[in-house]
């Protein structure tokens, strides 16, 4: 019957697909979320400058350099 074999059989889609793209749209959305963190850093440092400025750009560029390796790995690896 139609519940024994499951409610999505007829699609064929293993789980493992799903988890793998799962993660790879999360690592794209985190790669959006740190350029925007970054951009936030550039705007607050136009208009409120503080002695603190330098090291946030430089938090907010590992920030963006670790986002897109962790991306480039996994879809490395899947």
């Amino acid at each position: 019957m139609f519940l024994e074999k499951g409610l999505f059989s007829f699609l064929e889609i293993d789980a493992i697909y799903v988890i793998k793209a799962f993660l790879i749209l999360f690592l794209f959305f985190y790669v959006i979320f740190s350029l925007i963190i970054y951009r936030q850093i550039q705007v607050m440092s136009k208009i409120l400058p503080t002695p603190f400025t330098p090291y946030l750009k430089f938090i907010g560029i590992i920030q963006i350099g670790i986002s897109l390796g962790l991306l480039f790995i996994t879809l490395g690896v899947l």
